[in-house]
Formats: structure tokens, sequence, C-alpha cells
């Protein structure tokens, strides 16, 4: 915070002397101190070497005139930094009007009075003081938030380190158990586990993302998307955590319904599984209605509406009140006895908000809940509208989701032959990982910093044999991964590096695709989705090769 009283630098230019006597006369006292020029070139010069705080600026004087100055002045300097007060003697509105239009941010009529000298240079000091001040504390919260997010992105990557070893581990252990028909307690031993590491990665995400919508750093897409594909997608994800309380879930559709809508369908999922998952988790018997329909009002851009309608618990007014609230369920026994955070329904109301809609509830106690969120569609035209029911009704897309959930299938992608460097630090990720990659046929090595993935890199270089796949962490010791691919690449290393980050803030990928990697790997590692893009891009990158 600066000073209330500095000493301010004020700068009379002015081709008169008696003005500048009168001026100087009228502005002398110990919190002040004043220069003077006598015309515009010397003004100029002053300007540059004094940076004062104000300027009193003659309009009319020879060679450079005031307003010459002032744009001098405009073009190197913001109001904050050096405001200028013209001093004229034409009163006509144009001249007036010109210097505020050219960046003057008062005037002073010849002649004037002290105390009219006095007041107006007197404001704009405090002007000045005020704005500096405001970009002082907008600097301070820039890096307050910098700080955070940068807190937010070592806590992240702290936890999701040790998560994808105590996940990964539970996975292969319960395929090992199911396949070996050990005792139901060690399976629901397992699925505890793995259910309140997934709630943990929940609250992780559900904390970095309040995060990023607080610093205005989400990133909201607008693509043509199927509303209804939405909700079948949706109801398949949520479909086993019904089944798991005796609950139905349904869908219905309002008509016309447009086939395509302009938005963000990861961040509407995101919304109505979380819903979904609060209807769930506040419902004990009964049905689960997901029901969706156009918006149109005159004058005014068509919405999709989706209101998740449940029979669970309910709620009073006083409870609805604290809703979107960070942190806060509707009371605390609520807290007790269902969990949670009270983070989900902030951030599903702050995502519709930037999706150009809202979130609405009507609840009662012990009548249920009906929550709705509006997205904007974007302009319909030329996008087809559904105007009848299709065959599938909405017992039959639940039909349809019971039957595509279930166990995930053993059609995993074969690495055999495949050559793989893993870079990681970690002892237990090292196990984990290669333990999944051997077990898929590829052949793995490990690097257990980035210094040593980086020899190993041009080793294989060197040796004409390149590695099918480098898997490269991100945070190792000695180099990073970010070094560690930027000097492969510098030295020529074609193959592919896929980075395996613990990071989920905004840009991480970018800085993976940037540093030299041609895709990334979240922690905690997902087995499926990592043998998937191991696979998919050794057979592009051999494809590449066949063609050239």
């Amino acid at each position: 915070m600066l000073p209330l009283n500095p000493i301010s630098k004020i700068l009379i230019v002015d081709d008169s002397e008696v003005i500048r006597r009168i001026f100087t006369d009228a502005l002398t006292q110990p919190d002040y101190q004043l220069f003077t020029a006598t015309d515009g070139e010397e003004a100029q010069q002053k300007v540059h070497e004094l940076k004062p705080d104000i300027v009193l600026l003659d309009v009319e004087m020879p060679v450079l005139n005031g307003f010459e100055v002032l744009r001098d002045i405009r073009a190197n300097y913001k109001i904050e930094e050096m405001a200028v007060i013209m001093v004229t003697s034409q009163h006509d509105g144009k001249v007036i009007s010109r210097a505020f239009d050219e960046g003057a941010f008062d005037y002073i009529p010849k002649p004037a009075t002290n105390s009219e000298i006095k007041a107006r240079v007197r404001n704009a000091i405090r002007a000045v003081q005020l704005l500096r001040e405001q970009k002082t504390l907008r600097r301070e919260a820039e890096a307050s938030n910098q700080s955070k997010s940068a807190f937010l992105a070592n806590m992240s990557h702290e936890i999701r380190t040790p998560m994808t070893a105590i996940l990964g581990y539970t996975e292969i252990l319960e395929l090992e158990a199911t396949s070996h028909q050990m005792p139901e307690l060690f399976l629901d031993s397992l699925e505890i586990i793995k259910r309140n590491g997934g709630h943990l990665m929940e609250l992780i995400n559900d904390i970095l993302d309040l995060s990023k919508i607080e610093a205005d750093k989400i990133e909201i897409e607008s693509i043509l998307c199927s509303p209804k594909k939405i909700v079948e997608e949706v109801l398949e994800l949520v479909q086993v955590r019904a089944e798991a309380k005796g609950l139905k879930l349904e869908a219905s559709f309002e008509y016309p319904l447009p086939f395509k809508i302009k938005s963000d369908p990861t961040r509407i999922r995101q919304i109505l599984i979380n819903l979904i998952g609060n209807a769930i988790k506040f419902t004990e018997v009964g049905t689960i209605r997901l029901e969706t329909r156009l918006l149109e009002s005159a004058g005014q851009e068509p919405q999709v509406q989706f209101t998740v309608v449940d029979q669970g618990i309910g709620m009073t007014e006083s409870q609805r009140s604290n809703l979107f609230r960070p942190f806060m369920q509707a009371d605390s026994s609520t807290t007790r006895k269902y969990g949670g955070t009270g983070l989900g329904l902030t951030i599903c109301k702050r995502l519709a908000e930037l999706l150009g809609g809202e979130i609405t509830v009507s609840s009662e106690p012990d009548q249920g809940s009906q929550f709705s969120v509006t997205v904007q569609a974007g302009s319909l035209v030329g996008i087809k509208l559904m105007q009848e029911h299709s065959n599938e009704s909405s017992q039959d897309v639940q039909e349809s989701h019971q039957s595509q959930t279930g166990h995930p299938t053993s059609d995993e992608p074969c690495l055999k032959g495949i050559k793989i460097l893993l870079a990681e630090d970690g002892p237990d990720n090292q196990r984990l990982i290669s333990f999944i990659l051997k077990k898929a046929g590829a052949e793995v090595s490990v690097a257990e910093n980035g210094e040593v993935a980086y020899q190993a890199g041009l080793e294989s270089m060197e040796g004409g044999l390149l590695y099918d796949v480098i898997l490269m962490d991100i945070q190792m010791p000695v180099l990073d991964g970010y070094e560690a691919t930027g000097k492969l690449r510098e030295r020529g290393y074609t193959g592919p590096i896929i980075a395996l980050t613990a990071n989920a803030m905004e840009g991480d990928r970018e800085k993976c695709i940037d540093a030299g990697c041609n895709d990334y790997l979240k922690k905690p590692v997902n087995r499926t989705r990592m043998l998937d893009l191991i696979s998919e891009t050794c057979a592009s990158e051999k494809t590449v090769l066949t063609e050239s």
C-alpha cells in the first residue's frame, strides 16, 4: 500500500513566465516538488527525465503545442503513472472535449484563482494515488491467485502420485482375486478401498475445479453435441450407483428437441452426474427421473433444460438457502449422515452460468426435490428437431444402459514386442506401471530420473533402435520430464514420448505438448486408458513410418 501523503512531483509547462509564477506560488507547499518548463520541447524532455506525477500543460505554445506533448505522454505513460491537467484560455467546448478525448485528466481555465488551482491539482493527486493503490492491490491479488494455483497443482501432484499406486494395485488385486475365487470378505475389502480412493479423487477434482472457476481459468468449449446422447451417457455412468441402492432411473424427453446444440458436453455431463449423484445419495426408495426439454422465448437465445426429479428426503426453505455456498450442505446433520463436502452444487451453479444458464431448485421436506439446469443451445438455424418420440422408451433406455454396464472386458490391447522406457522416480509406481505393461506383453526398462531417461533415449538413438514409447513422468529429480523431453528433441530423438503427470491445472497438457511430448496421461493412471493410448500411439507411428 502506498503512503497516504507521498511527495508529489509536479511539472508546470507554460511559455508565460507570469503564468508559471502564479502556478508556482499557488502550489508551493511541503508535499509538492515543483518543476517548470518554458515550451513543449523542454516539457517532453523533463517528462521523461523527471517522470512527474502531475503535468500542468499549457495548450498554446511555440514549437510543440500542448496537445502534441499530451499525445507523447499518453503514448508512454498510463494515467496512474502521470496525470495531465490542460491549462487553456480557450473556454469553448471543443478544446476541452479534445483534451479529455486525448487523455487529459482535467483542465484549468485561464485566468484561475489560487483556490481553484489547488483544488484541481489536489483532486488529480488523490485520483492518481487511488489508481496506483488499486493497481497494487490487483497485482497482489494476482500474485495470491498464482500462489494458490501453484499450491493446488503441487497438492494435486502429491496426492495423485500415491493414489496411482493405491488404486492401481487395488485393481490388480481385484482382478487376481476374482480369477482365483478368493473369499467374499477379501473382494469386499478391495471394493471398499477402491470406492474410497475414488471418493478422494472426486474431492481433489472438485477443489481444483472450484479453484479454476474462481480464478476464471476454467476452459469452456462450444461444440455441436446431442442433448439426448448426453442424457444416455450420464444414465449409463450412474446406473450402477442407482442399482446398488435399488433405485430406478428414468429419462423423459419433451418434444420438439434439437438433435444438436452448441455447448460444452463435458461440462453438461459433469453437472448432470453431480445432480443425479446427489439424488441417489438422498433417496432411499423410489425413482429418479431426468427430464429434458427445449425452452424458447421470443427475443432470447434458445435453451435446453435438464431437470432431475427425485423422491428423496427433500429440504426446507432455510436448507435450500445454503445449497450453492462452497463447503455448505443443507445442514450439519446432513453432512454427518450422508457425507460430502458441499462443493458439488457450487461448481454446478458456476458451470451453468458459464454455459449461459442457471440452476434452480424446488423442494419440500419428505416430498423430494427438483433441480433444473438450463444451458444456452446456440443458434438452431439449420438444426433438425425431433418432433416425435423415438421407438426407444425411457424403460428401453434404462435396459440398454443395464446391458452396457458390468465388469470390464478382457479385450485389452496386446503390447507384445513393444519396447517401453518408463521414466518414473516413485518405486511404487515403477513396480505398478511396469507390472501392467509387462502383463500386456511389453518389454519395459525403468529410468529413475530425467537424466537417466535422457541418457537411455540417446543410447537407443545411437544404437539405431528407438524405444517404441517413452513414458515420461513430469516431476522427477535431477532433470524433470519437461527438461528431459526437451533435450531429447533437441538431439533429434523422434520416437513417441507420452507424459505422465499428476498435475491437473489448466495448461498442463499444453505444457507437455509444448515440451515435445506426443500426448499425456493423468495420474492416477487408468490401466485401460494407458494401454489403449500406447497401442494407438505405436500403431500411428508405424503408419507414419510405412507412408514415409
